[in-house]
């Protein structure tokens, strides 16, 4: 439909983590990370911005079912982050966020494991063939840096000859959606092409232009031209803002998209869903089992220059 397009084509390896229990030596979402008995576990120094949740009497609780305008304020004056109200089962919550500074640093938490023989879009820098990302799950205050604390290291799985047996737990951390399950994987390297906007004008246009015409439901190159859910390597989408530079801040060259985190292995569509899970397509949870949900819903993804010796990182989120 878009002769040219295929000159722009670059190969993804979808991750397709489910719910499992996998080897400290293998790839995968979540568990525990090969990693060495004598080498420090990474941590973050905070301090950390967690949720809090104030009871509310049950004769004041009527008062928040619909509560006045006034009664809002009053509460956005008086409670730390004031974030609304919640009523379960087990009574009425007045939630907030308060900034937590702990004694010691929080230890990061295993976000994932990829092995570059397992997974065919994963580049490594030389000497290293596995690639361990952790992060902190806690959100910081305003004035921190923007974007997740986060590490990648890079190592070779044949150097650690007395693995850790258990990861430290983080000292405090905040809602489960940055707390991801143990999963397994099952690599599939797909292709994909680039955001429209990332094509030659002409070619660009011709696509914007027959995306206009689609309606709600029907393939379109948008639907069709990029996988969801957790992938290595493949092509950025830009949907929320225009194509931004994710240029090396040492090099300034052009940094190549690494790992995306994603909130949802399927997005509204049956373009990408594996025959192997049809059966799901109605079922929302199946499709978050990693448990982790970065920003709004969003994806998380991660830039690295292979180029510079400490392979500098960057994130967008999207």
């Amino acid at each position: 439909m878009f002769p040219g397009v295929e000159a722009f084509a670059r190969t993804a390896t979808r991750l397709h983590p489910r719910p499992g229990t996998p080897s400290v030596s293998d790839s995968h979402v979540g568990g525990m990370l090969l990693w060495p008995r004598d080498e420090p576990w990474p941590a973050c120094p905070g301090p950390h911005v967690v949720r809090t949740e104030i009871p509310v009497p049950p004769h004041l609780a009527a008062l928040l079912m619909r509560p006045s305008a006034e009664v809002m304020m009053g509460l956005a004056e008086r409670v730390p982050g004031f974030r609304g109200t919640m009523t379960t089962e087990a009574g009425t919550v007045i939630l907030g966020t308060e900034v937590v500074s702990e004694p010691t640093a929080s230890p990061l938490v295993a976000v994932a494991q990829l092995r570059a023989a397992d997974v065919p879009d994963l580049r490594c820098p030389s000497g290293a063939d596995v690639l361990q990302v952790l992060w902190c799950p806690n959100d910081h205050p305003a004035d921190a840096p923007t974007g997740l604390p986060m590490l990648l290291k890079w190592r070779t799985a044949s150097s650690v000859v007395d693995p850790l047996d258990v990861a430290p737990a983080p000292v405090v951390a905040r809602d489960q959606d940055r707390l991801p399950r143990p999963c397994v994987l099952h690599p599939e390297q797909v292709t994909e092409y680039p955001w429209w906007q990332e094509l030659p004008d002409e070619l660009g246009r011709r696509i914007r232009d027959f995306d206009d015409t689609r309606g709600f439901g029907e393939d379109s190159y948008f639907s069709v031209s990029q996988a969801p859910g957790w992938k290595v390597g493949g092509c950025p989408s830009w949907e929320v803002s225009d194509p931004r530079p994710m240029d090396c801040p040492r090099c300034h060259r052009p940094m190549e998209l690494l790992l995306t985190i994603d909130s949802t292995e399927n997005r509204g569509g049956d373009a990408w869903l594996p025959v192997e899970e049809s059966h799901l397509r109605t079922s929302h949870t199946d499709h978050t089992p990693t448990g982790v949900t970065v920003g709004r819903f969003a994806r998380l993804r991660i830039f690295v220059c292979l180029i510079c010796p400490d392979t500098p990182m960057r994130q967008s989120l999207q």
